[in-house]
């Protein structure tokens, strides 16, 4: 079947795999080739994604919603980081997440100095008048 894991910004992974286990609201979920169509909304957690071979792969998954439809599975999430061993992933969401969250304080102080000179310059309007 094939597997499809998509953010705002990118394609993450597409590819043909034999299972893939995702974590919704109620727990582990386990999808193999003929599935019943199923739209579920995902948590925070790991998608492990088996292939042909064997080989399994990892997606840190920032929540989101899986869509299954026949033998296409696609997943939808604000934020994803693959990697084929859970260590290496750990170390990576870990530096993602620290990245994300330098930028948000960066963007909530610029956003913060856009309202203030907003605030001043409405001020100032209203004394003038």
């Amino acid at each position: 079947m094939k597997l499809r894991v998509f953010t705002p910004t990118e394609v993450v992974l597409d590819e043909e795999v034999v299972h893939v286990t995702v974590e919704d609201p109620t727990g582990s979920l386990g999808i193999r080739p003929g599935h019943a169509p199923l739209v579920t909304p995902l948590v925070q957690g790991i998608l492990i994604a088996r292939s042909p071979g064997g080989k399994e792969r990892y997606l840190a998954l920032n929540g989101g919603v899986a869509l299954v439809n026949r033998d296409v599975v696609e997943v939808v999430s604000r934020q994803a980081v693959q990697s084929d061993d859970l260590e290496h992933l750990e170390q990576k969401v870990v530096a993602g997440f620290q990245q994300q969250a330098e930028e948000d304080r960066t963007n909530f102080v610029a956003f913060e100095k856009l309202r203030l000179s907003f605030m001043r310059r409405l001020l100032e309007l209203e004394k003038g008048e």
